[in-house]
């Protein structure tokens, strides 16, 4: 691996661990406002951007992003 290939998989591997502690936020934040009866617009919200970020975090974890992460 060069040292470019391996900037740009720390780069990958950074915005892969940002990606899953979001889920991971969100996911208490949604346990939180199920146990809470909070209002059912905002679960939905909190739901549709745990979902989003799961996809997004499988985009990168399949490389179909790497073109985000080079230096061309």
């Amino acid at each position: 691996m060069t040292s470019e290939e391996f900037i740009e998989q720390q780069k990958k591997n950074a915005v892969a661990d940002f990606l899953s502690r979001c889920i991971t936020y969100s996911e208490e934040t949604i346990a939180r406002k199920t146990d809470s009866g909070d209002d059912p617009e905002g679960l939905a919200k909190w739901i549709a951007y745990r979902d989003y970020t799961e996809y997004a975090l499988d985009e990168v974890v399949k490389g179909h992003l790497d073109h985000w992460f080079t230096n061309q």
